[in-house]
């Protein structure tokens, strides 16, 4: 868990005369761990047409559980799209994983 991530997702401003915009919101800045997928990962990412680049993985937090496919993960300048829902490793409370593509424009 060397990496300095934020977990980011569409939420509501207002504009200077009060009224509803989007804006990206912050839901949690985490340590977490960042990896490129494999070569066999991808194969099978491409056999499922995911588009699926990175592997994170981050310790288990409740709001970070309920993260979907609109949220997104921003690591070093870099946008990565979560695709579909988390994985909770062993169902233990313990490490979510998150599979991600880089680059899908969510976030800008």
């Amino acid at each position: 868990m060397r990496h300095r991530v934020a977990f980011r997702k569409q939420g509501e401003g207002r504009d200077i005369y009060g009224q509803p915009i989007p804006a990206p919101v912050t839901v949690a800045t985490v340590w977490a761990h960042v990896r490129p997928m494999g070569s066999n990962e991808r194969v099978a990412a491409a056999q499922m047409q995911s588009g699926q680049t990175h592997v994170v993985t981050v310790r288990y937090q409740g709001a970070l559980a309920a993260a979907d496919g609109s949220w997104w993960i921003e690591h070093r300048g870099r946008t990565l799209a979560i695709i579909g829902l988390p994985e909770n490793h062993d169902e233990r409370d313990r490490w979510l994983r998150f599979r991600c593509a880089e680059g899908s424009g969510v976030g800008a």
